[in-house]
């Protein structure tokens, strides 16, 4: 099924803590922060900086569940975490792609089943 255009914008959705969920982007595998229909922020440890090039797609894991195999993303930010002080933890903030049906309907039974409570 094609996707259509994502209609959720990730600066005006109600965010939501993430209780038990991991992140795949190409090597780098991070801890889900927080995450809405709009999109999602995780931590990670950086040996080197993980925008260097565009990343499009993530795999996305809940507990031992996988969720997601291809969903579509794109970086929004990535910075160091203010409690780090050698720089190594960074948060990165993503935006969901064009999203099917079917990814809207398990990015919500993801949040139902992991979130722990609205930001």
């Amino acid at each position: 099924m094609a996707g259509t255009k994502n209609p959720f914008d990730s600066r005006k959705c109600q965010r939501y803590e993430v209780k038990d969920g991991l992140i795949a982007l190409d090597s780098v595998y991070g801890e889900l922060i927080d995450i809405s229909f709009g999109g999602l922020s995780f931590r990670y440890n950086a040996y080197e900086k993980l925008l260097k090039k565009p990343v499009e797609f993530g795999i996305i894991f809940g507990g031992e569940t996988l969720y997601f195999d291809n969903i579509p993303l794109e970086s929004i930010t990535d910075l160091p975490l203010d409690d780090d002080s050698d720089g190594t933890t960074r948060r990165c903030g993503m935006q969901f792609g064009d999203l099917s049906h079917e990814d809207l309907t398990r990015l919500a039974r993801f949040i139902r089943e992991h979130a722990a409570k609205k930001r």
